[in-house]
């Protein structure tokens, strides 16, 4: 057997392990199985047609990846909804939290999401003591952010933490 044979073989075998690795991984991972709350993850699903483009932000005097929202996310602008997901902790202030479609290891700062699986809570009052990838439901106004690059592109205001989800 020639050398090529073989390193074919060997990354044939490779990548099959590697994806059952994958499947394994990700089958016994929290954010394998959807939230029970069916309206909370056809946001999440809409959350994540959105695309970006690169502009210029004036305050910042540099170029960033902006959002750029579907109309259907247009449309729930203003609207109430409910979001359920996984505490992250964000300290700036105290009556403003992250939820997260995924667990931290998985979330937009530390692993492979993007912007769209993530939104900022804004609470009505001070945020309870939550602990990092607690499972949380929210419910209050959806606002849309696509040019403060200080914040993220979708943001919960008056807020109020109805429930463990899940």
């Amino acid at each position: 057997m020639n050398r090529q044979n073989i390193l074919r073989k060997v990354s044939f075998v490779v990548s099959i392990a590697a994806m059952v690795y994958f499947f394994v991984l990700e089958k016994d991972s929290p954010s394998w199985h959807a939230p029970s709350d069916d309206a909370s993850f056809s946001h999440w699903k809409m959350f994540a047609e959105i695309t970006s483009e690169r502009k210029y932000v004036e305050s910042a005097s540099s170029h960033y990846r902006l959002p750029v929202f579907t109309p259907d996310i247009l449309e729930m602008e203003g609207s109430d909804i409910k979001l359920s997901g996984y505490f992250l902790p964000y300290s700036k202030w105290d009556s403003v939290i992250i939820i997260s479609r995924f667990p931290n290891s998985s979330c937009f700062y530390c692993g492979h999401a993007g912007v769209e699986s993530v939104a900022m809570v804004t609470l009505e009052t001070e945020a309870p003591s939550f602990r990092t990838d607690q499972r949380l439901a929210v419910t209050g106004k959806l606002e849309l952010n696509n040019s403060d690059v200080n914040k993220l592109a979708f943001i919960i205001t008056g807020a109020k933490v109805t429930k463990e989800a899940f």
